[in-house]
């Protein structure tokens, strides 16, 4: 698991954590699981790359919002998760997070809800990936 996009500290390089720095990792460790937390917000677009480029990584929902989500919050988020379920065309690739207790878990779940996700597609991003990438 490694920390991508944006950063709750004042303190903290967000260079250090944009998704693209994931590709030589996952390039040069085809075998090693990669979890990008965070899907690598606000750098979404090129999250969704670094999925569909490769296979050995994932990336988790987590962090998204400080708090609960607002109506524009779900808005924005909501369209750009269903933007990077096309693009990557395999929803076992995302992972449900919340980065709690900075976001909280119920406004998550309500968040989840209104992706309005068909439900093979909602299972595998509740649990059935964490269940699979974790051996659970």
């Amino acid at each position: 698991m490694i920390h991508t996009g944006d950063t709750f500290s004042t303190t903290g390089k967000v260079r250090f954590a944009h998704p693209l720095n994931i590709d030589d990792i996952a390039v040069d460790n085809p075998e090693l699981t990669i979890i990008m937390c965070h899907i690598g917000t606000p750098w979404l677009v090129d999250c969704q790359e670094i999925l569909y480029k490769n296979k050995n990584v994932y990336a988790d929902i987590s962090g998204l919002v400080i708090g609960n989500f607002t109506l524009n919050d779900q808005k924005y988020y909501t369209y750009k998760i269903k933007e990077i379920l096309r693009y990557v065309d395999m929803p076992h690739r995302l992972l449900y997070g919340s980065d709690w207790p900075i976001s909280n878990m119920e406004s998550y779940i309500k968040f989840v809800d209104k992706l309005k996700l068909n439900k093979q597609t909602r299972d595998l991003l509740l649990f059935k990936n964490s269940s699979t990438v974790f051996h659970l």
